[in-house]
């Protein structure tokens, strides 16, 4: 390899440096809420067919890495729920089922969820609504990056086919910053709301077909008042199907890069292309 490119490479190489340091700066988690033990939990409760807290449950997270996980032990649970698969199935009255089959991600904060439910036991010919309510501690503040993401499997057992839809409003996935003290903050919505309506008809039963993946971002600026990120997913499901969705929601907090350090990086760099020019000269 010739001296010019040795002095290019190195070039390359002093600027990614520069250039990913400078911008690891401008990022920063939340801090892990602790809550007094080497275990925290959290909860989340299940609304059906327009009834709220058919169900509730926890989630759990280590206080010193912040690693999230269902709590699968029933008697932190209400309502009519068993362990399933590694997770647990709440059933309804009329048959329909619930699932919370895993919880993940870390509590600085991103939730990452993978939940179900079913008609194929109802008696209803129109099917039913499906509510999850997942509630987080943080500790955030300034200029926040949100993210989030969505996407089903979705089953018909009829030859009607199948068919998923928010149940209000365009999104089944929506994220908020929550104020729990009396009197404080109004929730603020996270601008990561994501999630269409997706359907299929007709065809061989079963059949299955998954959806496309829904994303969303959003920049906002957050308070340390908000002590809750509430994540909801929320939706209708037809008569005789089934749906697992799964998804995640994230934030991290922004730290503005001191203008020194911008300073420094251009001043640098501008010497690298001083002594490139030089070495070709």
């Amino acid at each position: 390899m010739s001296a010019k490119l040795k002095m290019n490479f190195k070039a390359i190489a002093v600027a990614a440096a520069i250039l990913s340091g400078m911008f690891s700066l401008g990022l920063a988690h939340g801090e892990v809420v602790q809550c007094g033990t080497t275990t925290c939990s959290s909860s989340f409760s299940l609304d059906f067919a327009g009834t709220t807290s058919v169900g509730t449950g926890e989630l759990l997270y280590d206080a010193t890495s912040g690693a999230i996980s269902l709590n699968t032990d029933l008697g932190t649970t209400t309502g009519n729920v068993k362990t399933a698969g590694g997770g647990l199935m709440w059933t309804m009255g009329d048959g329909s089922t619930i699932t919370v089959g895993a919880l993940s991600g870390n509590a600085d904060p991103i939730l990452g969820f993978g939940l179900g439910a079913s008609t194929t036991g109802s008696a209803s010919t129109t099917g039913s609504t499906f509510g999850f309510t997942f509630n987080l501690p943080i500790a955030l503040q300034g200029p926040i990056n949100a993210d989030s993401s969505i996407s089903y499997s979705l089953s018909s057992f009829s030859a009607a086919g199948a068919h998923i839809a928010p149940v209000t409003g365009s999104n089944i996935l929506s994220a908020f910053e929550v104020d729990t003290s009396v009197g404080g903050l109004t929730s603020l919505n996270k601008g990561v709301d994501v999630g269409s309506t997706f359907f299929f008809t007709g065809g061989p039963t079963p059949a299955t077909q998954n959806s496309p993946v829904f994303t969303a971002s959003n920049s906002f600026t957050g308070d340390l008042a908000y002590d809750l990120m509430t994540v909801k997913v929320d939706f209708s499901l037809s008569a005789n199907s089934a749906v697992g969705l799964s998804g995640f929601v994230q934030q991290v907090a922004v730290v503005p890069i001191p203008a020194a350090v911008w300073l420094f990086g251009s001043g640098l760099l501008g010497l690298i292309g001083i002594a490139r020019r030089k070495k070709a000269a």
